[in-house]
């Protein structure tokens, strides 16, 4: 398996820098995430590890060999990795025991050797008894496993996936999430995975990368990166978040626009603070410090997605489904809040929203 170390990583297109100062390494063995929206650098990321892509400057190493940086260029059939882009890529015309052959075929591996191997990941992948069909006999589910088995037949260091479930439909994409995620646990190979997909991250992951920019606002685990973001926009692009102004002092955090209403507050700050309330963390109590009016709700089975007018704020408190049945659009009802988390209002969050807007 492999170790992958980006040493002061910078690329730009032209005037156009794309990741500035990338200094991070993915541990052997590890499901790795590099997560963001378009355009913010994890696919540049991506390309220079798998040596599509050069970067202008620092080092890249795969263990301890560099592979790209100075004079240095290792290209990518010679850095022991293999590859699964969105698009399967599998060719029609052959069976998919061909298929997954092919990488070993083209490098002429004995027929013997070739059996075992394809075998073996169509073992892993759950694809033997496929083994003597064609690509347009399968599922989209079942073409991804077998462009993941060829990428893997050739016992790569590395595994290098670029958004390889954006092209399925939601419910194979759910399955096929923890299908990657039990194929990395058997093999035990370092697998860096790019997605916008938020949930994906969540749920793949031993750490995410979550880049905006071209810069790593973030790493580490899912917990770590979704109960304690550095800052706001960690906060809002992994999971569902509110933002409200307040003014922090005395224990308290006073709410203006909720009408003057307040919570308990034991941080450090004081002063003007931009609070982030995950809607799970707002709960119904008839005790609750802030009062508001319930104006819609919205049932989805497993929860109720409500909005609660409080003053001239409108606040989302997602409940559970059950309490849906004991609630009326229009009542009066009191909140409590579970958690949040205070960050010093430097304007960022307003620049946020503006770009959110």
């Amino acid at each position: 398996m492999a170790t992958v170390t980006l040493e002061h990583i910078s690329k730009s297109f032209g005037e156009n820098v794309v990741l500035k100062e990338i200094n991070e390494t993915f541990q052997d063995g590890e499901f790795v995430t590099l997560l963001g929206p378009s355009g913010c650098g994890k696919s540049t990321i991506l390309r220079i590890v798998s040596g599509f892509e050069k970067p202008t400057s620092g080092n890249l190493y795969i263990d301890d060999r560099l592979v790209s940086g100075g004079k240095t260029f290792v290209p990518p059939e010679k850095r022991g990795i293999g590859m699964v882009f969105q698009s399967y890529a599998v060719w029609p015309h052959m069976n998919v025991f061909d298929n997954v052959a092919y990488p070993l075929s083209i490098k002429r591996t004995s027929k013997s050797e070739i059996k075992a191997a394809v075998e073996r990941v169509l073992d892993i992948t759950h694809l033997s008894q496929y083994a003597e069909r064609f690509p347009n006999q399968l599922s989209g589910g079942q073409q991804q496993r077998i462009a993941l088995a060829r990428a893997m037949v050739s016992a790569p260091k590395l595994l290098l996936l670029d958004e390889p479930l954006s092209n399925l439909d939601a419910k194979l994409r759910e399955s096929m999430r923890f299908e990657i995620k039990e194929i990395q646990k058997k093999t035990g190979i370092t697998v860096v995975y790019v997605t916008h997909d938020q949930t994906e991250a969540m749920a793949m992951s031993d750490r995410i990368f979550l880049i905006h920019r071209g810069v790593v606002q973030q790493s580490g685990s899912p917990v770590e990166i979704y109960d304690t973001p550095n800052n706001q926009f960690v906060a809002d692009f992994l999971g569902k978040v509110d933002f409200f102004k307040g003014e922090a002092g005395n224990g308290r955090i006073v709410f203006p626009n909720m009408g003057g209403q307040s919570v308990p507050y034991d941080g450090p700050r004081t002063g003007k603070v931009d609070v982030a309330v995950r809607p799970e963390n707002l709960y119904f109590d008839p005790d609750g410090p802030l009062q508001g009016t319930l104006e819609r709700q919205y049932y989805l089975g497993d929860v109720d997605d409500c909005r609660v007018r409080v003053g001239e704020t409108l606040v989302r408190v997602i409940a559970n489904g059950y309490e849906f049945h004991s609630l009326t659009d229009g009542q009066p009802v009191r909140l409590s809040i579970r958690s949040f988390l205070a960050f010093e209002d430097d304007g960022s969050l307003d620049q946020m929203l503006k770009i959110r807007t």
